[in-house]
């Protein structure tokens, strides 16, 4: 019994030592003033419907380098910038219907549907203050309606030092329109911390639904502002190095009991190099199959 109780209480002794040797991070944005930081942004979409027996394909692209300049950092680390596109070269196709497409390094003049995108172009779209962990401290600027496939300002980090397997969750408002009644369902982006390997920390996130939603045609428009992938955050430069998202999601009755929706989407983003891009979308087209 002497022995089992001494080993017991060695055992417990070594799991506290290694409990409290675990190592933790501090995941934190870290800009200079006068920097400008570019970051090319992808975003591609395939809606397959069929309603009645009518088959239809909906096909969007969206390739866009998001800048931003950086005006000032005070003293807690928090960072104000001037968010703005530098560029977009934008596709899409319905089925039955001509393609639109706008490139804004080549086009002089934008598609119907366009032109609130080129005229964003190159121009402060907002002045942003958000504290080291990516949180929205302030907003000026009256163009927060403008939507050009930039995706998040930026991505939440955990407040304090976090560990490999630690969580992390933001709150959400999805407001919708069904059949002229607007809805409001709740949602929490959840955040893991994979791994951490040669200062480079591994984050998972998801969209999780905290609304019950069972009905079809709510889950349909629902579908499109969720994500599911990876993120890859450099520690010590204290930036985005990658980001992925990718969703799969098939959804029946939702208009009519025979109806059927697939929605196939991945969205990227990485840094550029301060240059314009001269990347086109060519290399993305066969992506998403």
């Amino acid at each position: 019994m002497k022995t089992l109780l001494s080993l017991g209480l060695l055992l417990s002794a070594c799991g506290f030592a290694f409990s409290a040797n675990v190592e933790k991070h501090t995941l934190a944005y870290r800009f200079t003033p006068g920097e400008e930081v570019r970051t090319r942004v992808m975003q591609q979409s395939t809606v397959d419907t069929k309603i009645k027996g009518q088959v239809s394909i909906a096909k969007s692209r969206s390739l866009s380098t998001k800048v931003w300049k950086i005006t000032a950092v005070d003293g807690q680390g928090n960072i104000t910038l001037e968010n703005s596109v530098a560029d977009v070269d934008m596709w899409q196709s319905v089925t039955g219907k001509p393609e639109i497409k706008y490139n804004s390094l080549t086009d002089k003049n934008p598609p119907l549907g366009y032109q609130y995108v080129a005229d964003s172009i190159g121009k402060p779209i907002a002045t942003l203050t958000i504290t080291p962990s990516g949180k929205l401290m302030e907003r000026k600027g009256d163009k927060q309606h403008v939507n050009t496939g930039l995706g998040d300002i930026a991505i939440p980090l955990p407040e304090g030092p976090v560990k490999e397997g630690d969580t992390w969750e933001t709150p959400e408002d999805i407001r919708l329109k069904i059949d002229d009644v607007n809805l409001v369902i709740k949602v929490r982006q959840f955040y893991r911390l994979v791994v951490v390997q040669t200062g480079v920390a591994t984050i998972s996130v998801e969209t999780q639904v905290l609304t019950p939603v069972r009905d079809p045609k709510i889950l349909s428009q629902l579908v499109q502002r969720m994500q599911k992938g990876t993120i890859k955050f450099d520690i010590d430069a204290g930036r985005l190095l990658h980001k992925q998202m990718d969703l799969d999601q098939s959804i029946l009755g939702f208009n009519g009991p025979e109806s059927h929706m697939n929605y196939l989407s991945r969205t990227t983003e990485e840094p550029v190099e301060a240059a314009p891009a001269t990347k086109t979308a060519a290399a993305a087209k066969t992506a998403l199959k």
